[in-house]
C-alpha cells in the first residue's frame, strides 16, 4: 500500500498579466501577474514531487503588453515564453484565444512547447479535436492523471465569424461525459481532472443563482458528471476553492493571476485501485510573493518596447478631461470620451446612430495630450464594429436594458442595481447613445424608464435604422436580444482601438465636449 500527494496547481484568466506593472498608471504596483505567481509555483515545486501545472484558459489577451505581444511584433510570444519557462503542463483554449483570429492563435500554438487542450472546439464539420489534444496524461509513480480540456460552447455567440470558421463548438458537457468515461475505461486513468474555461449559473457553495441559463457557463452540470475528480473553472473572474461532500475539488482562481488555485490529492494505491484519502482546495494570494528575477529579465526588454509605444503621443486636448466618479461623471451625463468613441464609430461607418459603454470603470485623467496608453486605458478590448439593422421598438428596448442598471433610493441617491453585481459588476453592459435623443427616468419602474426617444428633434418612425456598436454588443451579448448576427449588415475588421488611435493621429486635437444628447432623472 502507497500513498503519494499529487498536487495541481491552476492559473485561469491571466489576460496577458505578466508583470505586476500598471499600464495606465506606472507608479502603481498591481501586486498581481505571472512573475509574483512564478515565485509560488517554483516554491512549490521545490517542497512536492507531484505537481501538475495548468493554465485555464484567457491567456492571451487583456492587457496592452498582450496586444502588443499579438499585433505589434513578430517575436516569440512572450506570454508562450513564460509558461515554457514554468513548464506547465497544458493550457486550456478560453474565449478571448479567437479575439485575434485563427492565423495569430495558430501561431501561438504552434510556438509553446505544451499542448493547448480542448475536447469540444472541433474542425467544421466532424468530431475531430482542432487543436489535436483533447486532453493529457501524466503519471505519478504509478498512478495515472488525466486532464481533460473544455471550452464555453457561447463563443460563435460573441466572435467575429471570420475568427472563428475553421471551428465547430461543441455542448462540453456532452462531449465531456464522453471522454471522461473514455479515460476512465479506455485509458485506465485512476484521477480526472476537467479544466473547463466556463463558469457557474449557481454558485458552488450557496447554489444561489448568478448568472443567467444560455449555455455560456456550465460548470455545474460538469461538477455532477461521474467520473471527474477535480473540476478547474475559470471565465468570469471569481474565487471559489471548495471540497464537495463527495471530495471533488471545485476551482476558480479569479483574475490576472491575483491568486493560483491548489488542489492538493492524497492518494493512496493497493494493487490496482487507486483511492483519493483526503482533498484540499484553496487559493493562495500572489501579493505575498516577489517577482521571479528570470522572469523579470525576461520580460524587461519588450516591456521597454510595449512602454514606448504606449508613452506615443497621438493628439492634444483642448482641456483636462477626466473620469474620477463613474456614476456621476459618467452614467449620469453623457461623457467626452463617450461622445467621441461614438463619433468615431459613426465616421467610420457612415451609420447616423451608435452605442458604446464604459468598458473599465477606472479613473482616468487626461491633460494637454493623449497618449495611446490612455487609449488602451478608455477602450481595453481588442473589439472590432459592426453595423446592425435596428427597429424603433429594438431601439426602445436596448435603450431599456440600459435603464435597468441604475437604482435611485428614497434619498434621492443613484447606486448600481444588484443585479447588474452578478456575477461580478457588469457596467460594460451600460451602452449609451449617439445619433438619438433619450431620457431616462429612473423613479420609474424598469422596463418603463424610456420616457422619451426622438431622432433629430422628431418621433422615431417605423422604419430601420442603422446602429453601429462593438463585435461583441451586435452579436446580442449581455442581455441585448433585440441585436443579434442576423441583424448585422456590415462588419468591421480593424480594430476599435486602432480606430481611434488613428482618429486622433488625423485630427491631431481632441476636442472634449458632449452634446448631451441624453439624460437621467432622478
Amino acid at each position: 500500500m502507497k500513498e503519494i500527494e499529487i498536487v495541481i496547481l491552476a492559473t485561469s484568466d491571466v489576460h496577458g498579466k505578466m508583470s505586476a506593472v500598471n499600464y495606465v498608471d506606472k507608479t502603481k504596483d498591481d501586486q498581481k501577474g505571472m512573475a509574483k505567481a512564478a515565485t509560488y509555483i517554483q516554491a512549490e515545486r521545490n517542497l512536492n514531487k507531484h505537481v501538475l501545472l495548468i493554465d485555464n484558459g484567457d491567456l492571451i489577451q487583456g492587457t496592452p503588453f498582450a496586444h502588443y505581444a499579438m499585433t505589434e511584433t513578430e517575436a516569440l510570444n512572450p506570454i508562450v515564453q513564460v509558461l515554457d519557462y514554468l513548464q506547465y503542463d497544458a493550457a486550456v483554449l478560453g474565449n478571448h484565444e479567437f479575439n485575434y483570429g485563427k492565423e495569430r492563435l495558430d501561431k501561438v500554438v504552434s510556438q509553446s512547447s505544451f499542448p493547448w487542450l480542448s475536447a469540444n472546439i472541433v474542425k467544421k464539420g466532424t468530431n475531430e479535436p482542432y487543436f489535436g489534444q483533447p486532453y493529457m496524461i501524466k503519471k505519478f509513480d504509478d498512478v495515472k492523471v488525466a486532464v481533460l480540456g473544455l471550452t464555453t460552447k457561447y463563443i460563435p455567440h460573441w466572435e467575429a465569424d471570420r475568427h472563428i470558421a475553421a471551428f465547430d463548438f461543441l455542448d462540453p458537457v456532452d462531449k465531456g461525459r464522453e471522454w471522461v468515461r473514455f479515460l476512465k475505461e479506455e485509458e485506465q486513468c485512476d484521477i480526472v481532472i476537467v479544466s473547463y474555461h466556463g463558469g457557474f449559473e449557481y454558485d458552488p457553495v450557496t447554489n444561489k443563482k448568478i448568472s443567467e441559463h444560455t449555455g455560456e457557463n456550465q460548470a455545474n452540470e460538469l461538477q455532477a458528471l461521474e467520473g471527474v475528480d477535480v473540476l478547474l473553472t475559470g471565465h468570469q473572474h471569481l474565487q471559489y476553492a471548495v471540497v464537495t461532500e463527495g471530495k471533488k475539488a471545485v476551482i476558480q482562481p479569479g483574475t490576472q493571476a491575483e491568486f493560483v488555485g491548489k488542489v492538493a490529492l492524497t492518494v493512496r494505491k493497493k494493487e490496482n485501485e487507486v483511492r483519493i484519502q483526503k482533498v484540499i482546495a484553496e487559493l493562495l494570494p500572489m501579493n505575498l510573493y516577489m517577482p521571479d528575477d528570470t522572469i523579470t529579465s525576461m520580460l524587461k526588454s519588450i516591456e521597454l518596447e510595449v512602454d514606448e509605444w504606449l508613452d506615443e503621443k497621438m493628439a492634444t486636448v483642448s482641456h483636462r478631461v477626466a473620469i474620477e466618479d463613474p456614476i456621476h461623471d459618467v452614467w449620469l451625463q453623457e461623457h467626452p470620451f463617450i461622445e467621441w468613441i461614438n463619433r468615431t464609430m459613426m465616421k467610420h461607418t457612415g451609420a447616423a446612430i451608435a452605442c458604446t459603454s464604459l468598458l473599465r470603470p477606472d479613473t482616468l485623467v487626461i491633460d494637454k495630450a493623449v497618449s495611446r496608453r490612455d487609449v488602451h486605458a478608455l477602450y481595453p478590448y481588442p473589439n472590432s464594429l459592426a453595423v446592425v439593422q435596428l427597429t424603433r421598438e429594438d431601439l426602445r428596448q436596448a435603450l431599456e436594458v440600459s435603464a435597468s442598471f441604475l437604482m435611485v433610493d428614497a434619498d434621492g441617491q443613484v447606486y448600481i442595481n444588484s443585479d447588474w453585481e452578478r456575477p461580478r459588476l457588469l457596467s460594460y453592459n451600460y451602452d449609451m447613445w449617439e445619433g438619438i435623443e433619450y431620457t431616462i427616468d429612473l423613479r420609474r419602474p424598469i422596463g418603463e424608464r424610456v420616457v422619451d426617444l426622438s431622432m433629430g428633434g422628431e418621433p422615431l418612425n417605423n422604419g430601420v435604422y442603422e446602429v453601429v456598436t462593438s463585435s461583441y454588443r451586435a452579436s446580442g451579448s449581455g442581455g441585448y436580444h433585440m441585436f443579434g448576427k442576423d441583424k448585422i449588415v456590415k462588419d468591421y475588421h480593424q480594430d476599435m482601438v486602432e480606430l481611434l488611435v488613428e482618429d486622433l493621429k488625423r485630427e491631431q486635437k481632441l476636442f472634449v465636449e458632449a452634446d448631451q444628447n441624453w439624460k437621467v432623472i432622478y
